[in-house]
């Protein structure tokens, strides 16, 4: 497995804000999946959140972007990575410009609140090392059931959970 396939922990005091969708494109519902982890790989929190009337997959994960944002805020968080799998979008947090696709008010949402933060980078990671967010968020769109927990995740995602976290080389 390469770095590349696995979730790597911050450095120093950030937070890693690690989020994803699932999207049902026949019903037009998704679930937005927020896992926030320190340096030592420990969750501070994490929630799915569920949402109705979502156009598609990418404004679903624009909107799973808006929420990781707003959360990171309300924690009183300074110092964060926000790490996701789709390229697009974290290309467009990126970019300070007006956006006219269908995520621009998902953007315009995202800038305003990341302006309060001391220190952020919006990234993109292989979806491999994005995989406790992407579990979770399908598991919460098929169970239909929204959470929210501090210091650890719902019970399908404990053993991915454990997967992740840093160990010294064999």
């Amino acid at each position: 497995m390469s770095a590349n396939d696995q979730w790597l922990p911050p450095y120093g005091e950030l937070i890693k804000v690690n989020f994803d969708e699932a999207f049902d494109k026949d019903c037009l519902e998704s679930c937005s999946r927020i896992v926030a982890r320190n340096t030592g790989g420990w969750v501070r929190v994490s929630r799915t959140i569920l949402h109705e009337k979502v156009a598609s997959a990418f404004a679903a994960e624009a909107l799973a972007c808006s929420w990781a944002v707003q959360i990171s805020m309300e924690m009183g968080w300074s110092d964060l990575i926000f790490e996701e799998d789709s390229l697009s979008v974290v290309n467009k947090c990126r970019i300070n410009s007006l956006d006219k696709s269908e995520i621009g008010a998902y953007k315009r949402n995202i800038q305003q609140v990341s302006k309060k933060f001391w220190w952020v980078r919006f990234q993109h990671v292989n979806r491999k090392a994005n995989q406790l967010s992407h579990i979770l968020a399908t598991e919460c769109l098929r169970r239909n059931e929204q959470t929210y927990m501090e210091g650890g995740v719902s019970r399908f995602g404990g053993r991915r959970m454990e997967d992740d976290w840093p160990r010294e080389p064999d």
